[in-house]
């Protein structure tokens, strides 16, 4: 199941991508612990543990950083026990600022293999709404930011 969202944020490019990438728990409603384990010099292939709460359920994720290129695009890779997540990021300038594009691409493990899609079918509505809300919690966090280095 692939979803994506968009989302324009009234900051610099450079400082919506550091705090999207560095400050996932302050904006993000569902990520609730990030560990970096190993950092590697470019970013792409450093390792990170992940603890989230959705629908008040935990789970722990094991993830790489597959595309960091400062300030326009990041993504990650992350395996769970019941499935894997991509989640790739686009950051774009605009004329009021920084487009962000989100898009996420879930895909079962195990039974959930083949619950997910046909769940996926039912949920797809309310599944692209959340991805929506977090990145409106990334727009509010962003632009309630203060950076006095580009007053």
């Amino acid at each position: 199941m692939t979803m994506t969202a968009s989302v324009i944020i009234e900051r610099h490019i450079e400082k919506v991508f550091e705090l999207t990438n560095d400050h996932v728990t302050e904006w993000s409603n569902i990520v609730e612990e990030e560990h970096m384990l190993e950092v590697t010099p470019k970013g792409v292939g450093s390792t990170f543990r992940t603890v989230t709460s959705e629908h008040g359920r935990r789970m722990t994720f094991e993830g790489v950083v597959t595309t960091y290129t400062p300030p326009t695009a990041s993504g990650i890779e992350m395996e769970g026990d019941a499935f894997s997540l991509t989640a790739d990021y686009d950051f774009e300038e605009v004329p009021s600022g920084t487009r962000v594009t989100q898009r996420s691409t879930v895909r079962g493990k195990g039974i959930f293999k083949i619950i997910l899609p046909v769940v996926g079918l039912f949920m797809r509505k309310s599944n692209c709404k959340e991805l929506q809300n977090e990145l409106d919690r990334l727009k509010a966090f962003c632009e309630s930011t203060l950076d006095t280095s580009e007053c």
